[in-house]
């Protein structure tokens, strides 16, 4: 196996050696000095070592690493070589080469540079205790430990080096790795955002779909209804009693299919297309179509209708579509359950929220049916509810349609006197309330 020459990995070639060393300014007297340093210590080398061991040992950042086994006597070995070269040099490339493994090395087990330069400094003055404890001072003194600091320093800026090469290795390849995680997210962005326009293009596929759907099944059911009306007012001669009942079996079933066709094809509707996201809107128009609608469905049973609201309708956090879903429901279940009186829808603000209650004179809901006619295909059939047929769809739809707003719906109070079915969606807050149109302008 080659061995790796850190010198050549972090550039420092020849020039950029001899111009660290030019720059510390190691000149020929340093080294001199240093070779007179070097005769001085050598004696006192193992006293030395052991000093820097006891340093060593007292701090927590070594101490662990200096506790393992056999580590201790290799260090004492590898510091006193490390002692013997810092001194005597030559400053040459092997030199370079061997101080960036070391600062390697010390950085792979997690030796940080406040370590460094800690060390290098208790280094610096063991020496100069010695010195002081020979008896050697003044500038014979000053001339050696100034020319240990600048290879001291050498060995600090090589040290760095390694520390630094390394980190900014790991940190390219950090880089790389969230380069990479990001070229992915965004491929899965570029991938989420083609599927939710195929998604979107099914919805609006489907949407059509239902539309074509409901209008051909609608138009020979109407066509069927309105040539049983045509036959039960003898268009085409008296008519019978018997027939006139089979005429009217007839509208009854025809307007039971076209109930159910409504409700499979609302219930395909919030199957294939999503609601928007809950926003700020003015419920207002709906709640007038809504009462429109009521007031002829109940007409045509002989019903009164009647609507109470707060004005103007505070403004919801919501859909409008889900909305016009939800009490177009409630309402035709309640015209659908009430045989005689009224039905009314109330509008009130309450609290952060605003309720919406459907309320009938019907004849309640059996206390055995309350839990579970929110579930879908559960039919009320106890009592005179028994001839109001259907899928049993509507109130589990408006459920559905309200809780994807983020709204409830519950039955709130029911009785002999009738029920009263409340909705409830968030009012807007201050920061998502719009501007709405004011419909007497």
């Amino acid at each position: 196996m080659t061995r790796r020459d850190w010198t050549a990995t972090l550039g420092l070639d020849a020039g950029a050696r001899r111009s660290r060393l030019g720059f510390l300014e190691l000149s020929a007297a340093d080294r001199k000095a240093l070779t007179e340093l070097a005769q001085v210590l050598e004696p006192r080398l193992e006293h030395l070592v052991d000093r820097w061991h006891r340093f060593l040992l007292k701090r927590p950042e070594t101490r662990e690493l200096m506790a393992r086994s056999g580590v201790r006597e290799h260090l004492r070995t590898v510091q006193t070589r490390y002692f013997r070269t810092l001194l005597a040099g030559p400053y040459d490339r092997r030199y370079f080469h061997e101080r960036l493994r070391i600062g390697f090395v010390h950085e792979r087990v997690g030796l940080e540079p406040p370590w460094y330069t800690g060390a290098y400094r208790k280094f610096l003055q063991l020496v100069a205790e010695v010195l002081r404890a020979e008896g050697i001072s003044g500038s014979e003194a000053v001339r050696w430990i100034e020319a240990l600091e600048k290879v001291v320093f050498l060995d600090l800026q090589l040290a760095l080096d390694a520390y630094f090469h390394t980190r900014n290795q790991a940190l390219v390849q950090a880089n790389e790795r969230l380069q990479a995680l990001a070229e992915r997210l965004e491929a899965q962005n570029r991938a989420l955002t083609e599927a939710f326009g195929r998604a979107q293009e099914a919805a609006r596929v489907k949407e059509a779909f239902l539309a074509q759907v409901s209008h051909e099944l609608r138009t020979p059911l109407n066509a069927i209804l309105g040539f049983a009306d045509l036959l039960s007012d003898g268009i085409d001669g008296p008519v019978t009693p018997e027939q006139r009942r089979t005429l009217a079996r007839i509208r009854s079933h025809g307007e039971r299919l076209v109930e159910m066709i409504d409700q499979m094809l609302d219930a395909a509707k919030l199957a294939a297309v999503a609601l928007g996201a809950p926003e700020a809107f003015d419920p207002e128009p709906v709640v007038a179509e809504v009462i429109r609608s009521g007031e002829d469905l109940a007409a045509g049973k002989g019903l009164g209708f009647e609507a109470d609201l707060d004005r103007p309708i505070p403004p919801v956090q919501g859909e409008p579509e889900g909305l016009r879903l939800a009490l177009g429901h409630l309402v035709e279940n309640a015209v659908k359950f009430t045989r005689e009186g009224r039905v009314g829808l109330r509008v009130r603000g309450h609290g952060d929220r605003v309720r919406f209650e459907v309320w009938d004179t019907g004849p309640g809901v059996p206390e055995e049916h309350r839990q579970r006619i929110f579930e879908p295909f559960h039919q009320v059939d106890s009592g005179d509810t028994r001839e109001v047929t259907g899928l049993g769809m509507g109130l589990p739809l408006a459920r559905r349609a309200v809780e994807r707003m983020g709204g409830t719906l519950e039955l709130a109070e029911t009785g002999p006197d009738g029920s009263v079915f409340a909705l409830e969606l968030a009012r807007a807050t201050a920061s998502s309330r719009v501007d709405f149109p004011n419909p007497r302008d």
